[in-house]
C-alpha cells in the first residue's frame, strides 16, 4: 500500500518574481523585484487580476499579440520570448520577464509548482483507454481523497502544465493522463509531472507516422516507467504481448514495483466470468462481483487498471464496487444513444486498429432487433502501414456480424473493399467522402431498431452525422 503524506504549502498558488526567475531562467526586464502573483494564464480572455500571462506561440495564435489585452484584463506579470516584439498598451504591467522559450517556461513553472507538493502523482498512458481510465480512477479515489485531474484530454505539455498549476494545498493526490505522438514527449511530460505511479493501459499501432510500429510505441511509452519517482509503482496490462515481454523477458530497473491486470493471463488483478447483460457488463475480481454501466468489453481493462490503483491507495473494495455501479463513462466512448428510434453507438472520439477491433467485438455481442450498421471513418496517423491496417479492419468487418458498411474517407474505402474481397455483400457497402454524404445515406437506409456504430479518428468528426 502507498503511504500517504500531508503537504500543506501555506501560499501554494502564489509566485514571487524570484520564483518565476528561478523556475524559468528568465530575466526581469522591468517591474517590481518584490512582486507576487496569484495565477497563471496563457489565454488573454481568461486572465484575472494579478495573474501571470505567459505568451505562448501556438499553431493558430501567437500569445505575444495579446499581451496588451491580457494587461488590460488585469495581468500583473507578462512572460515573453526574448526574440519577440510585444506591444504592452497604455497600462504598463508591474513586471515584464523575458525567457528563451515561453512554452518551455510554462512547463518549467509547472514542474516548479508540482515539487512544492509531497503528494502522490499517478500518470496514465497507453494507446487506448487513457481518458476513460483516468475518469474511472478519479471517481474511485474521490471516495477518500481530494483529487486533481487534467480536464478532458489535455495531455500534451501545455495542457499538463496548466493542470499542474491548478494544484492546491487541499489536493491529496493527482491523476493525469499523458499523450504522445513523437519520440521524447513522454519523457518530457514525465519530467514535468514527476509521477510516483504509472499506468500503461496497452500498446497498439497508433501515431505510426512517428513511431513506425508498435515496438516504437512501446519504446516511447516505457519512458514513463523508467522516469518514475519513488516508490516507483507500475500498473501494467498483463494481456498486452509487448508489455508482458517487457515486464518478464527484458531487463528493467529492479526498483520498479510492478502490479498487473488482465483477463486472459495470470495477473494481480484479473477479471473473470465476463458477460454483457442489457447495457451493463458484469465480471468478478477476486470473487467480488463488479457491474459497469457499459457494453464495451474493453472497459473491463480500464476498470481493472483503476481498481488496481485504487486498492494500492487503500480504497475499500466495497466502496469501489458501489462506485462502479453508478459510474458514467466519458462521452463518445462506446456511448449508446437512442435517436429517432435508432440505437446509435457513438465511439467516434478516436480510432486506431486496436480500438476498432474492440469496438467490432463489442458490437458483435450486442443483441439488436434490427440491422447492425458500421459507419467507419478513416484511422489517421498510421504512417506507411495505413493501407495495410485498413485492409486488416476490412477483414474484421467481413467476419463480424455486420449488415451494412458506410465508409467515410478514402482509407475507409480501402477497408470496405477488403471486406468485399473477403465475401461481404457489395450491395451493402456505401462509400462517401464527407459526413454530409454519410448523413444522407444513413437517413435513407437506417430504420427503427437498427444499431449504428460510429467509429473513426477524431479529425473525422463522425458525430456530425447524427447532429
Amino acid at each position: 500500500m502507498f503511504r500517504m503524506k500531508n503537504s500543506k504549502p501555506a501560499d501554494n498558488r502564489i509566485f514571487s518574481v524570484g520564483d518565476l526567475l528561478e523556475a524559468t531562467g528568465g530575466e526581469l526586464v522591468k517591474g517590481d523585484p518584490e512582486g507576487r502573483f496569484s495565477g497563471v494564464s496563457i489565454d488573454s480572455r481568461t486572465v484575472k487580476d494579478n495573474d501571470i500571462f505567459i505568451a505562448i506561440n501556438g499553431e493558430r495564435f501567437d500569445g505575444h499579440n495579446f499581451a496588451a489585452e491580457a494587461i488590460e484584463k488585469g495581468a500583473a506579470c507578462v512572460i515573453v520570448a526574448k526574440d519577440k516584439a510585444v506591444t504592452l498598451g497604455s497600462r504598463v504591467p508591474c513586471n515584464l520577464i523575458s525567457v528563451k522559450d515561453t512554452t518551455e517556461s510554462l512547463a518549467s513553472l509547472a514542474y516548479y509548482h508540482r515539487k512544492r507538493f509531497d503528494i502522490p502523482v499517478i500518470c496514465i498512458s497507453g494507446s487506448n483507454g487513457k481518458t476513460t481510465t483516468k475518469e474511472i480512477l478519479t471517481g474511485l479515489l474521490s471516495a477518500k481523497y481530494n483529487v486533481l485531474k487534467n480536464e478532458g484530454n489535455q495531455n500534451n505539455a501545455i495542457g499538463l502544465s496548466l493542470n499542474l498549476l491548478n494544484l492546491k494545498a487541499t489536493h491529496q493526490i493527482a491523476v493525469l493522463e499523458l499523450g504522445t505522438n513523437h519520440f521524447g514527449e513522454i519523457k518530457e511530460l514525465t519530467r514535468i509531472a514527476s509521477p510516483n505511479v504509472a499506468i500503461i493501459t496497452n500498446i497498439g499501432p497508433a501515431h505510426l507516422e512517428f513511431f513506425q510500429d508498435a515496438k516504437g510505441v512501446l519504446k516511447e511509452k516505457w519512458q514513463l516507467i523508467e522516469e518514475l519517482s519513488p516508490p516507483c509503482i507500475a500498473i501494467l496490462n498483463a494481456d498486452d504481448t509487448l508489455l508482458r515481454e517487457k515486464m518478464f523477458c527484458q531487463p528493467h530497473d529492479a526498483d520498479i514495483n510492478i502490479f498487473t491486470f488482465g483477463i486472459k493471463e495470470n495477473a494481480d488483478f484479473r477479471a473473470s466470468s465476463i458477460r454483457c447483460l442489457g447495457r451493463k457488463t458484469h465480471f468478478n475480481i477476486k470473487n467480488k462481483p463488479i457491474v459497469l454501466n457499459t457494453i464495451s468489453r474493453v472497459n473491463v481493462y480500464n476498470a481493472l487498471a483503476a481498481y488496481a490503483a485504487s486498492r494500492i491507495f487503500s480504497i475499500d473494495a466495497f466502496d469501489i464496487i458501489e462506485k462502479f455501479k453508478n459510474m458514467k463513462f466519458p462521452k463518445a466512448r462506446f456511448e449508446v444513444k437512442k435517436i429517432n428510434g435508432i440505437n446509435v453507438i457513438d465511439d467516434a472520439y478516436n480510432a486506431n486498429p486496436a480500438s476498432f477491433s474492440w469496438a467490432l467485438e463489442s458490437l458483435k455481442n450486442i443483441r439488436s432487433r434490427g440491422r447492425k450498421i458500421v459507419v467507419m471513418g478513416d484511422m489517421l496517423e498510421l504512417g506507411r502501414e495505413k493501407e495495410t491496417l485498413h485492409r486488416d479492419i476490412g477483414a474484421l468487418l467481413s467476419a463480424s456480424k455486420v449488415d451494412m458498411i458506410v465508409a467515410v474517407g478514402s482509407l475507409s474505402h480501402i477497408a470496405s473493399e477488403a471486406a468485399v474481397k473477403r465475401g461481404f455483400d457489395i450491395k451493402q457497402v456505401y462509400k462517401c467522402l464527407s459526413n454530409k454524404e454519410a448523413k444522407k445515406i444513413i437517413s435513407d437506409i437506417a430504420r427503427a431498431n437498427d444499431t449504428v456504430l460510429l467509429k473513426g479518428s477524431r479529425a473525422m468528426k463522425l458525430e456530425e452525422i447524427f447532429d
